[in-house]
């Protein structure tokens, strides 16, 4: 058997890990490849982060926070899980499916049952939704990542 046909003719033929520097396949059209600049990786993060920053002052003064008490743990906690969602946008393609799966599901489990414990849920109560939630999350992203990576063939 030649030499050639065993070796990948692209830089990553199967779903696992991109090493750093590996560029990215582009769409074509007719003038040529067109690099993938859809949405910055910044953008979804941010955005979720602005809402957990609103929505923890909300709960954090409903439930015996101080004025700046509250607004300083929602900008802790925002800038914390922005960070953390950031990182994980932008090196998603560097994780197997299974490892980028259960980050998601473990960022999304730790921050609501966190959110939980703000509210004036006990700890026990909190660590049971954050898990729950995660596992949902973890699972759900599995499919995405994993499951639905390729369309149907017919």
């Amino acid at each position: 058997m030649p030499a050639h046909s065993i070796l990948p003719h692209h830089a990553h033929d199967a779903p696992g890990p991109v090493l750093r520097g590996t560029p990215l396949p582009a769409r074509r059209t007719q003038a040529g490849p067109v690099p993938d600049r859809s949405r910055p990786a910044w953008a979804v993060p941010v955005g979720l982060g602005v809402v957990l920053f609103l929505y923890t002052v909300f709960l954090s003064h409903n439930n015996g926070f101080s004025e700046a008490g509250g607004w300083l743990l929602g900008l802790v906690v925002a800038a914390v899980a922005t960070g953390i969602g950031y990182v994980l946008v932008r090196e998603r393609n560097a994780m197997i499916p299974e490892v980028r799966a259960l980050s998601y599901g473990a960022l999304a489990g730790i921050t609501i049952g966190f959110l939980h414990s703000v509210s004036g849920g006990s700890w026990l109560r909190s660590l049971g939704i954050g898990l729950g939630f995660g596992v949902l999350v973890g699972l759900l992203s599995y499919d995405v990542f994993h499951w639905n990576q390729y369309p149907m063939r017919r």
